[in-house]
């Protein structure tokens, strides 16, 4: 059965309140906190079309920006200036592309594994943290004045959190695999 796309876009909102939510459920860390949106930016990329888990991920970035206190440190356009941004700007990126991905070639097949649900998660997890290093780089190194090295930056940025998010992806694919029957 072909759903609306007001279904869609209903699961998409409700997907962006998640996210919110998980920004608040977080362990604080050097730099960056390890947090929940992950989790829940990936049960979307799961879960619904390429395109309304992106608006999902891109409705969350729109409210923060315009002040809405929904980011893991607040909100407003001045956010664009801290370190975490960039993996914020990831989630977007990142549940387009895993998405389309995943509707591409492995909802096509007959039945979806366990393991296809893995495969799309690390290319999630890959392109959040992608974007959110590359952000951080030119952030501290070309846009402000303070600056940081690969090693300190690689450490906080991806060493440190990717243990938690490699957890948070073995919680979201049994979930993903069963809710999914739902939807």
């Amino acid at each position: 059965m072909r759903k609306s796309n007001i279904y869609y876009l209903t699961i998409s909102a409700l997907f962006t309140a998640l996210i919110a939510v998980g920004a608040f459920i977080k362990v604080p860390m050097p730099l960056l906190p390890f947090t929940m949106q992950t989790f829940f930016t990936m049960l979307a990329c799961f879960l619904l079309p390429k395109n309304y888990s992106s608006l999902s991920a891109v409705l969350y970035l729109i409210l923060g920006l315009i002040g809405v206190p929904i980011f893991t440190s607040g909100g407003g356009l001045g956010y664009v200036l801290t370190p975490g941004f960039g993996y914020l700007i990831g989630f977007v990126v990142a549940n387009y592309v895993a998405g389309d991905f995943f509707n591409r070639y492995i909802s096509k097949k007959m039945s979806v594994k366990m393991a296809d649900y893995f495969v799309v998660g690390f290319v999630n997890i890959a392109i959040v943290y992608l974007c959110g290093l590359f952000y951080w780089y030119l952030l501290a190194n070309v846009f402000t004045s303070s600056s940081i090295g690969i090693w300190p930056l690689l450490m906080n940025g991806f060493l440190l959190t990717l243990p938690g998010d490699l957890v948070k992806l073995a919680v979201a694919v049994p979930v993903a695999s069963r809710v999914k029957r739902y939807l």
